[in-house]
């Protein structure tokens, strides 16, 4: 007899509701409802904080890249320079012997 009442607070569960519960089962799946939605909150807002990370990785990165290609430009400046000055030290060298 009393595995049969056993069974049948058991068969009503269907795992959609919380209402087909005496008092201490109501109150357990209640605190895991209560879990889950703040699982689901957490979730949410990590991603939220994965992507404005990843943004600024993004920005940092470009920025980086935009500076070294402006180094890169300083320094192609300067050594074209260096180069000219160069030829002329050849030229001036050729024109002593």
């Amino acid at each position: 007899m009393l595995t049969e009442k056993v069974y049948q607070k058991n068969s009503w569960y269907c795992g959609s509701s919380s209402s087909s519960f005496d008092g201490g089962n109501r109150e357990t799946i209640s605190a895991m409802e209560s879990k889950i939605s703040y699982l689901n909150a957490e979730l949410s807002s990590l991603a939220d904080r994965e992507k404005k990370r990843e943004e600024r990785e993004m920005k940092r990165e470009k920025e980086n890249a935009a500076a070294n290609e402006a180094e890169n430009k300083g320094n192609d400046g300067s050594t074209q320079k260096g180069d000219e000055n160069d030829k002329s030290d050849k030229g001036s060298k050729g024109d002593e012997e």
